[in-house]
């Protein structure tokens, strides 16, 4: 199955991808009992970024056709 992302969705992903790496990076690094490495908290923020993201931009889903509203149909009267 293919998935396709729009320029949009695509750079939103990057962006928050970006994010959790960097909060894991940074809980790597710093001191204290998770120094290890907050997998939990990247992965968390990264969510939080790319949820944030896709509310403020739109989420650039362009795939669902919007139909017109059907309008009062003509009736006829009997003559």
């Amino acid at each position: 199955m293919t998935l396709h992302l729009t320029d949009l969705g695509g750079s939103i992903l990057m962006i928050g991808c970006a994010v959790g790496y960097l909060v894991h990076r940074h809980s790597r690094t710093a001191p204290g009992a998770t120094a290890s490495g907050d997998v939990v908290g990247a992965i968390g923020s990264a969510v939080a970024v790319i949820t944030a993201l896709l509310l403020l931009f739109g989420g650039g889903s362009e795939t669902a056709q919007k139909s017109p509203l059907p309008g009062p149909t003509p009736s006829q009267s009997p003559r």
